[in-house]
């Protein structure tokens, strides 16, 4: 029975007997070539020619080499275990896809309002005002009126021998829709930035429309001697109605 390496080619002649039906485990001397070779169902012998003496024989093909049954079934066991650690590799691998896809989502799905807010900080405050002092601690203006305070000017005066501090400026509106002023919030600091008096004034005019400009005027009589900065801002809703005396109009 004539018997080629399904590699390389190299053929053996072997008797068709040393086959089972079911298959024998055969190794190629020339390449090291593992296979299983079955036994045909039906078995035709041909008679070799005989050889010229004046032709030189064919060389003689190199001798397979036989599996033995214990030998068989490691190979089997070893390509077995293969497939099963090649199987395991791959659905680790995906495993490990899934997981990372996971916890990409995740990611995504935490970090996506910390965008959101932080791209639109004025929506962000107007819903959660306690979030005004994450975005003053990034060092992020929030401007949730629409409103700008401008142009201001302090003047110390003496009025009827009282020492008085004039104040005055301008508010526009920077929005593209009308906008209604909210209460100033006034606070003379001292040298070092601490807070020394502060009072309200009711702006009391009607919402301005975009880019219209009114103007504010406010005094203070007998301020603190310390006092020499003043800072200017909207006031608090636990703000308004609270007021030490003051002059304002």
């Amino acid at each position: 029975m004539i018997v080629a390496c399904p590699a390389c080619a190299t053929r053996y002649d072997f008797p068709a007997t040393r086959f089972s039906a079911s298959g024998t485990m055969v190794r190629c001397v020339e390449c090291g070539h593992n296979w299983i070779e079955c036994r045909p169902t039906e078995i035709i012998d041909v008679a070799p020619r005989p050889v010229s003496h004046s032709v030189s024989p064919v060389p003689a093909a190199a001798p397979l080499i036989d599996v033995r049954p214990d030998e068989d079934r490691e190979i089997r066991r070893l390509t077995e275990a293969a497939r099963l650690a090649r199987e395991d590799f791959v659905a680790a691998q995906r495993r490990r896809r899934h997981r990372l896809c996971g916890w990409g989502a995740f990611a995504a799905a935490a970090v996506t309002p910390f965008i959101a807010a932080f791209s639109m900080p004025e929506a962000t405050v107007r819903l959660f005002p306690v979030s005004m002092r994450a975005f003053e601690q990034a060092g992020i203006g929030v401007n949730i009126y629409g409103l700008e305070v401008r142009r201001v000017e302090q003047q110390h005066l003496i009025v009827d021998g009282t020492r008085v501090i004039a104040i005055k400026g301008e508010i526009v509106n920077v929005s593209e829709g009308d906008r209604k002023v909210p209460s100033l919030r006034f606070t003379l600091q001292d040298a070092g930035a601490a807070a020394v008096y502060a009072w309200t004034l009711d702006s009391a005019i009607r919402p301005l429309r975009p880019g219209e400009i009114t103007t504010f005027t406010t005094r203070v009589a007998s301020p603190p001697e310390t006092a020499e900065n003043v800072q200017i801002r909207f006031a608090h809703a636990d703000e308004i109605g609270v007021n030490p005396r003051h002059e304002s109009h």
